[in-house]
């Protein structure tokens, strides 16, 4: 109520204030009036209008919701543009990450986008131990329960089909970016964790980061000639409320925005640095470090 009295009251000074200065007999007749003084209370009283009004629309600095997978590739593009591009993933299998990087990595190629120099360092879940997530699901049980159990076989489809697949579809991007610009200097390396797939976060220039969840669901499909129940973690086809990805930026002029940002940063590097002393013992990728091609006339450099 009073807020309502006082938004009415500022609207009423700034009404005033500017028919002041563009009507003449107004502005003579007010002149002398000490409640108003010119334009300059009337700018104030708009500000302060807009400042106490409806904030439940308002968007905070700093913060993004993307709600497809797509909404992504403006701020991958935007991160492109700098002369040190910085990309540091973590997630189930990297094929998200192929997804968002891919056209990025295509522009660089065909000199659309120049950087100096571009990092990537990428956490997958390791796919060789047992997991409940994704997991095979037994056939239902007189109550209608199912239970869910750990599934070679899924974990095989998705070593084979995910994440050595998009590992070498990454690769013959970043091959070709040295055939093309031997000059720009590129470093990318694979680390799996034992992490199971929960969420996924991307981190663009160490300016933003960009957190999803997984969702979870049954699901199915067919290898060998037979069809496998699951119990899926799902990365594309859930989404939570509006948003599948929520962004933060260190340069938000909110704190807490920055602060969120922060914390997911070194939250990647504390598993990053951790990722570099323990390793699997059965590494699902055998080269986690890209190598530049050899070159025509000699060994790679």
């Amino acid at each position: 109520m009073k807020s309502g009295l006082i938004k009415g009251l500022l609207a009423a000074i700034a009404v005033v204030g500017v028919a002041a200065e563009i009507i003449g007999p107004v502005g003579d007749a007010l002149r002398d009036r000490e409640f108003l003084g010119g334009s300059f209370a009337a700018v104030v009283a708009l500000i302060l209008f807009d400042a106490i009004g409806d904030s439940s629309d308002r968007e905070v600095s700093g913060v993004d919701v993307f709600g497809t997978l797509s909404d992504l590739s403006e701020p991958a593009k935007e991160a492109f543009d700098a002369r040190h591009v910085r990309v540091y993933f973590s997630g189930f299998t990297m094929q998200t990450l192929h997804d968002v990087v891919r056209d990025r990595l295509i522009e660089v190629a065909d000199g659309s986008l120049r950087p100096k120099r571009i990092t990537l360092h990428i956490i997958v879940v390791h796919l060789n131990s047992p997991m409940n997530l994704p997991g095979a699901l037994a056939p239902a049980t007189a109550d209608g329960k199912r239970t869910f159990d750990d599934s070679p076989v899924n974990r095989e489809r998705m070593r084979e089909d995910f994440t050595l697949k998009y590992w070498d579809g990454l690769r013959a991007l970043l091959d070709e970016i040295r055939r093309r610009h031997p000059r720009i200097a590129i470093e990318c390396e694979v680390r799996e964790s034992p992490h199971g797939p929960q969420s996924k976060l991307y981190i663009l220039n160490e300016e933003r980061a960009i957190y999803g969840t997984y969702g979870i669901r049954k699901g199915s499909f067919v290898r060998g000639g037979r069809t496998h129940e699951i119990l899926d973690a799902e990365g594309f086809g859930i989404k939570h409320g509006d948003a599948r990805f929520v962004g933060w930026d260190v340069r938000s002029r909110t704190k807490s925005t920055r602060q969120l940002a922060n914390y997911h940063m070194a939250w990647f590097q504390n598993l990053w640095d951790v990722l570099d002393e323990v390793k699997p013992a059965a590494p699902v990728i055998p080269d986690p470090v890209w190598r530049p091609p050899p070159s025509p006339g000699g060994p790679a450099r």
